[in-house]
């Protein structure tokens, strides 16, 4: 849209001196003519831009002309821009790059030296959670459908390995327990639900569109995570003393006189708590509930009789 791309140039001449107009028509794709009609726009608009003419000649904006800088202190822009440098590393997204661009308008000078100063104080990676090839591209097909409200229908793989064909109104991408997800109303389950996304196959973008439901996804976590967490006590060796309390740093822990450490807690109560004890192997005993005991005890039987068969 031609009003986007304005703001756009608007705010790259803010963060230069001098920008030709190939330039910028190569970044927004259009023709040179196009870009000089819009310089025209913005003048008309009341952007004081100034044109000059040679090799290094271009487009920008005349001096003294900023936005309003009041509005955020060194150390807010220090943090702002940490933090989406960091979202940077696990996405590869033009909006972010926007987003940069125009926060930087905000700066000072000295501001910018004293930024410049300390980028080496804090360094926060999110590269882990970044997408793969085809995450990516799944997650920009479903960032677009929620963008337009249209509807979406996929096949799924649940947590015990049935396929079912889903008819979903997607309504917010999050990622939470290590794993990326799909929240929105299933209209196969007539409710909402959460989806993993590489669980997803033959996702396709309807032209239906709907409604925007009312519930949140930070509503839909509560709600259901008020229904579904087990209070769980557990014991573990005392060689993991500094890993378990890494991981469990929310819960209540005490040191047995055998030197094991005791973990009072609360897990969402799923089949993934199974797995997710079984991880830690030899190393934990559940003490409590005395059902997961039994669940976990059976689940190492199975994988035993599967182990002491003869057959390859």
């Amino acid at each position: 849209m031609k009003i986007d791309r304005l703001l756009s140039i608007i705010i790259m001449l803010l963060n230069r001196d001098r920008i030709s107009a190939r330039e910028l028509a190569e970044h927004f794709e259009v023709s040179v003519r196009t870009i000089q009609r819009d310089m025209d726009s913005l003048t008309y608009a009341g952007i004081p831009i100034v044109a000059s003419l040679g090799v290094q000649g271009g487009f920008g904006i005349m001096k003294g002309y900023k936005l309003d800088r009041q509005l955020v202190d060194t150390d807010d822009l220090f943090f702002i821009l940490t933090a989406l440098k960091s979202i940077g590393t696990a996405f590869r997204n033009d909006k972010i790059t926007f987003t940069l661009e125009k926060i930087k308008t905000l700066i000072h000078d000295f501001q910018a030296r004293e930024i410049d100063r300390r980028k080496d104080n804090l360094h926060i990676d999110f590269s882990a959670i970044s997408l793969s090839q085809s995450g990516s591209l799944l997650y920009n097909k479903l960032d677009n459908a929620i963008e337009e409200s249209r509807l979406i229908q996929f096949k799924y793989t649940d947590s015990n390995c049935k396929v079912s064909e889903r008819s979903l109104e997607p309504m917010t991408i999050a990622f939470k327990w290590f794993s990326w997800y799909l929240f929105g109303y299933c209209r196969l389950r007539e409710d909402y639900r959460i989806f993993r996304l590489s669980r997803m196959q033959d996702v396709n973008v309807m032209a239906d569109c709907f409604q925007r439901r009312d519930l949140t996804f930070q509503e839909f976590e509560k709600r259901s995570f008020e229904k579904k967490m087990e209070e769980v006590v557990l014991r573990f060796n005392p060689e993991m003393k500094f890993m378990v309390k890494e991981y469990f740093n929310d819960g209540k822990a005490e040191i047995a006189k055998d030197g094991s450490l005791i973990i009072h807690t609360e897990l969402p109560d799923n089949e993934g708590l199974i797995y997710m004890i079984l991880a830690w192997g030899d190393t934990v005993e559940v003490l409590e509930p005395n059902h997961l005991r039994k669940s976990i005890q059976e689940k190492c039987q199975t994988i035993c009789e599967k182990y002491s068969s003869n057959t390859l």
